[in-house]
């Protein structure tokens, strides 16, 4: 489990980043624990080690500069992205090695976009993968790869982003189970399960993946489909 500390004097505001945290963390198949402090000083005084910090720049009592310096001193190179609403203040943060930078107002595009390059440079966060085996060789498959699995003839096809389709030895039940912490895998058909990363728009009857392919959405599935799409979506 990845544990969060969010540092934010504003509840409000700490509540969404709060969210976006466990959203970004649990689409990568992680389990984040977060939790939220309204002054630094809190936080110290907790006396926990966190594998990620989001800490407001601008706090009453003890600020997220002088926090991060007393971090540093407690643990070896704490991760620790500022949340500042001036860019004056991130010069401040590199003195402290901080691993990013969020400019208020957040969005969930700029959280995803910041956290995303963190993940990969100082939490080495790994790519989502499936264990198949393709032409009786174990492969590790890049989910973020997928566009659409396809049941056909009694086997699974992992259709590719780059036009590739590779045969896999498993039921698409089978698959299904494997990509239950995945949010962003749906079965929508009894044959097919789409990456709805992948997904163009929805249409009555189908999705419009974005490499052309049309999918099928059976009438059992469509409502189902239709909710979680647009669920994703707002994510």
């Amino acid at each position: 489990m990845l544990e969060i500390a969010v540092c934010e004097d504003t509840a409000a505001e700490g509540r969404v980043i709060a969210e976006y945290a466990e959203a970004f963390f649990e689409e990568r198949g992680m389990e984040p624990g977060v939790y939220v402090f309204e002054d630094m000083d809190s936080l110290l005084d907790s006396g926990r080690e966190y594998g990620l910090y989001l800490l407001d720049v601008m706090l009453p009592g003890t600020s997220g500069i002088q926090g991060a310096d007393i971090l540093r001193q407690r643990s070896v190179s704490p991760v620790i992205v500022f949340i500042t609403s001036s860019l004056e203040s991130a010069v401040e943060g590199y003195r402290v090695n901080a691993a990013g930078f969020l400019l208020k107002p957040i969005t969930r595009e700029l959280f995803d976009e910041t956290m995303q390059r963190v993940a990969e440079q100082r939490l080495r966060c790994e790519k989502p993968v499936l264990p198949v085996v393709y032409n009786r060789m174990p492969l590790e498959l890049s989910l973020d790869q997928v566009v659409f699995f396809e049941s056909r003839l009694h086997r699974v096809y992992a259709n590719l982003a780059d036009q590739k389709t590779i045969s896999i030895g498993q039921k698409l039940s089978w698959v299904q189970g494997k990509l239950e912490k995945y949010r962003g895998f749906l079965r929508c058909h009894q044959s097919y399960l789409v990456n709805l990363d992948h997904v163009r728009h929805l249409e009555d009857s189908c999705f419009v993946m974005d490499n052309g392919s049309m999918i099928p959405v059976s009438r059992n599935f469509y409502k189902e489909s239709k909710q979680t799409y647009y669920r994703y979506r707002l994510k």
